[in-house]
């Protein structure tokens, strides 16, 4: 039986665990292109942390994709260390999903080293919860992404990360949230990671799986596949102006329900 995903107003009844979500941020110094208003992302960055250190999550996800592409290594590098600023002004524990454009101009062991993250994929466990950290970003030969040497149309989750996440869902009694960049259930569109019905079956096999939290796929998705809640976040970058931000509180409570409070243009989603 699904559990309830609901979007709306600040929640009156607090849930066990809250989570700050940001997600396709692409902060550059780089003119307007379609919707995508590079720019406005700092501010926006910054009124949502403001936000979270009022509402006071128990920690925070960057769902990936925090830069754009700059002219050079360099400034891309000034790009990503005045999103990370604004990322340390949160006043507790953020977590970083790595996305396709933070590996435009950069490794991932760069990237990871220069925002003080972890491993590429890993898992932590929070009150009852164990939460898992996918990294979507590998090329169809297992290669990784590496410094803009990948197509981001086409997405992967190599077999010694599947094995992995089997094990690492096997060593926990826990319900298990996956957090990934791009797409777990669009397996027919650009935003899917390409072996997702076989990483959704690793997910399915364990029973213990009961969310998936994922960005790429700008203006938002949600599904329901095999008891497991899929919901893609909005992105910052599209629109213009703090009315079009778009940041998230998702509550959990310890029966599995869960809930996404958004803000801006994630409040209209449906």
């Amino acid at each position: 039986m699904p559990k309830i995903i609901e979007i709306g107003t600040m929640l009156a009844n607090k849930s066990n665990i809250t989570i700050g979500i940001l997600t396709d941020v692409h902060y550059a110094e780089r003119d307007t292109i379609w919707s995508r208003y590079f720019r406005d992302s700092l501010s926006k960055v910054r009124s949502a942390i403001s936000f979270f250190n009022q509402a006071n999550p128990d920690f925070c996800v960057y769902l990936g994709d925090n830069i754009d592409k700059g002219p050079t290594r360099e400034i891309e590098l000034e790009y990503l260390m005045l999103i990370k600023s604004e990322y340390a002004k949160f006043n507790g524990i953020g977590h970083y999903v790595i996305g396709n454009h933070d590996l435009a101009s950069f490794s991932k062991e760069q990237f990871l080293k220069i925002c003080g993250s972890r491993e590429k994929y890993y898992s932590f466990d929070y009150g009852p919860f164990h939460f898992i950290i996918l990294d979507g970003c590998y090329n169809q030969d297992e290669s990784d992404y590496d410094s803009g040497n990948f197509d981001w149309r086409y997405a992967y989750i190599p077999k010694a990360e599947q094995e992995w996440l089997i094990k690492d869902l096997q060593n926990s009694e826990k319900k298990a949230i996956i957090f990934v960049h791009q797409r777990l259930d669009d397996d027919n569109g650009l935003h899917g990671i390409g072996n997702s019905k076989t990483i959704r079956q690793i997910l399915e096999d364990s029973g213990k799986v009961i969310a998936v939290f994922q960005g790429h796929d700008h203006f938002g998705a949600q599904n329901y596949i095999n008891d497991i809640n899929y919901f893609t976040f909005q992105a910052v970058v599209e629109g213009q102006g703090l009315e079009n931000n778009s940041y998230s509180l998702i509550h959990i409570w310890n029966d599995g329900t869960i809930k996404i409070e958004g803000f801006g243009k994630q409040n209209n989603f449906s």
